[in-house]
This record gives structure tokens, sequence and C-alpha cells, in this order.
């Protein structure tokens, strides 16, 4: 996950500390997800929200086009996340021959679950619950059971908040009660006050190490970036080797970081220590996997080893699932263009 994203869901804190202003005792973020009454279900067997699984709930009908928008995203979502232990689940409280006749019609378009409400039970004890009359509108529950997003899934926040719930790193409430640390750190920052900056980023990563990690990479940056201290910010990678040495997700944005910022000057990236972090997330997930292959291939690349990221790509090609594979494919080409480019240089001394 990248520091965009991160970025992205601190500006929603705004937006989730008003929520819990208004609340009243309104169902909303940071509340048990209450039970499914379910009539019918579409595109697969009935379930109930477990622990260990991350849930889109989706409330949208038939005839409603800003719902139906929402299809092919849902779809690509459940196709990539799906093996993450991501479920989306449509909920509808139209009639069953209706909604029945839409999804057959959407075919592979539309294969996430959907869920003829009974008796608009359901409807009541989400919807009605969180004060909500407007469709669509999807809760996002993560792994422990907590309701972590209210809104509509066209909002910006959506995206990100839903792929740091994946990742384990999203708590509103937690979220909420480091946003006056993170205001502080960054005028520090801005001020050059940087005893001030450390000990605010640190509290936060103290805070919840694994909800905050990426917050180590921020403070990474302050010293690579705004000090110009490479020792002290290379020292600092190494012990995040060590403390994180099992989360894939922080050792691949380490890697990332090191090797493409643009923020860093290219003498001062050292891509031993950000193919170390590769490599360490590979050991980390435990598995060999198309990700680990092309953060791998990208620390070759950078550090001109062509043959080697070509080789390493192309691997991460034909191990992804299909869905997968256009991005995958895109950067192998401007690898092969690369090494094509430089071949042409060395045969015409150019």
């Amino acid at each position: 996950m990248h520091l965009r994203i991160l970025v992205s869901v601190l500006l929603c804190l705004a937006v989730v500390g008003t929520a819990y202003g208004q609340r009243q005792n309104r169902l909303g973020v940071g509340d048990t997800a209450p039970g499914l009454d379910i009539e019918k279900w579409l595109n697969g067997s009935e379930v109930a929200i477990q622990e260990g699984k991350v849930y889109v709930i989706d409330f949208w009908a038939t005839w409603c086009k800003p719902c139906r928008a929402t299809i092919p995203h849902f779809n690509e979502l459940h196709e990539q996340y799906g093996d993450e232990g991501l479920v989306i689940i449509g909920v509808s409280k139209e009639e069953s021959a209706t909604v029945e006749r839409f999804v057959r019609k959407q075919g592979s378009k539309m294969s996430y679950l959907v869920a003829i409400d009974r008796r608009e039970s359901t409807w009541r004890a989400w919807m009605d619950a969180a004060g909500r009359d407007t469709i669509p509108t999807v809760f996002v529950i993560d792994r422990s059971g907590k309701i972590q997003f209210v809104g509509n899934p066209h909002e910006d926040r959506f995206d990100p908040v839903l792929r740091t719930v994946l990742d384990g790193r999203f708590n509103a409430e937690l979220a909420r009660q480091v946003r006056p640390m993170a205001d502080a750190a960054a005028n520090a920052r801005k001020m050059r006050n940087w005893r001030m900056c450390f000990k605010l980023l640190d509290d936060i990563i103290q805070t919840d190490p694994h909800v905050f990690a990426f917050t180590t990479l921020e403070k990474f940056e302050v010293m690579m970036v705004d000090q110009n201290d490479a020792g002290g910010a290379y020292e600092y990678a190494r012990k995040l080797l060590e403390d994180y040495a099992d989360d894939p997700g922080l050792l691949e944005g380490l890697a990332r970081k090191i090797a493409t910022d643009p923020k860093i000057k290219a003498e001062q990236r050292d891509l031993e220590i950000a193919m170390q972090a590769a490599n360490q997330m590979g050991t980390a997930s435990g598995k060999e996997s198309p990700k680990v292959c092309a953060v791998q291939a990208l620390i070759h690349y950078h550090a001109g080893r062509l043959d080697e990221a070509i080789s390493l790509q192309k691997k991460a090609y034909f191990m992804a699932r299909p869905k997968q594979k256009p991005g995958f494919k895109r950067v192998l080409r401007d690898y092969q263009e690369a090494a094509q480019r430089e071949q042409i240089k060395a045969e015409t001394g150019g």
C-alpha cells in the first residue's frame, strides 16, 4: 500500500470524526455489524458475517442507475480480493423474480453474492438503523466484525478505506484518536522542529504499530529528504527490517519507496536495502507470489539489471490471476523496451 492511500485515508478522518459527533446512538462506524436476514441468495450459498473476513454490504436496486454503475467495480474487487477474504453482498428489497432476472442477465459481469431481503428486515437493521435513506449505500465490515465505513461507494474515500481494512490497517476510532498528533507532526515538520516531529510520529506508531506501520515511512522520508541524512535514514530502515520482518505490506512499501520515490536523490538510493526488504517481503508472505516477484523485478530494473528484471516480471505475469495480467504485462513491456534501447545504444556506441 502506497503513502498516497494513507493520505487519502487520513483526509477522510475529518468526515469520520463528524460522523461520530452526529451519530446519536445510530448504527455507524465502530459498531458491531448487525446480522443478515435473507430470503434468497444468488450467485452462491448463504453466508453469515464472521470474524476473519472483510465484508462490503451494498444496499442497491435494479432500477437505480448509480447502483448499476457500481456493479463493474464491485465485480472487479470481488475477483481481485476474494482470495484475501473479501466478501461482497448486494442486498435488494425488490421482488425476487425482478432481482433474479437482472442478475441472470448480468451473468459473469455480476459474479459476487446477491441477497434478496426478507420482508425488509435486513434493510431496517442496517439502513434504517444508520439513518440512511438513499442508495447505493455500502457498509465496510473489518475482520473483527466492526463497521469501518458507511457511505456511497462512489465516494473517493471508499476504495482507500477498503484497501486499508483488507490490510488490517484501518481503525476509524484509532484514526480519530491520532488525528491531532498527525496534524501536530505535519506542522512540526513544516517548522523543521525535528525533535517534536519525530516524537509525535513515534507516538502515532506506538498507538498501534500495525495500523500505523506506514507512518514509519514518513519518518524515513523526513530523515532522508527534509534532513538530507541518508545515513540516519538507512539506519532507521535497517531497524524497520527487524521490527517489521513479518509485515509484507510495510516491507513492500519500504522497498518501493527507496527505489522509486522521486523525492529521494538517485545517488542516495540504497538498492541493496530495498532488495533486502523485497526478499523479506517474500519470506513474510510465506509463499511465492506475483507481487513479490514484481517488487524484486522493480529493484533489479532500477539497479540497471534489466535481464533479471524482465525474467522476474515474466514470472509475475505468468503467476498472476487473469484479471491482474494486463498490469503486469504493461510493466514487462516497459522493461523489455528499456532493454532494447540499451542494446541499440551498445551496438551503435550511442
